[in-house]
């Protein structure tokens, strides 16, 4: 696991977020990881490997 993963902030790639299942996904620039934000909340990343 990086220090990216433990300590890092994530970064959202916003030309990659589109709209899937009633969340946006996006991916972390640095890492790749996937993440989703829910209207009106913040990203976070996804459980979903």
């Amino acid at each position: 696991m990086s220090l990216h993963s433990l300590f890092g902030r994530h970064v959202v790639d916003v030309p990659y977020s589109h709209w899937e299942g009633g969340h946006f996904v996006s991916r972390c620039t640095l890492c790749g990881r996937e993440m989703v934000k829910l209207p009106g909340m913040p990203w976070g990343l996804s459980g979903r490997k």
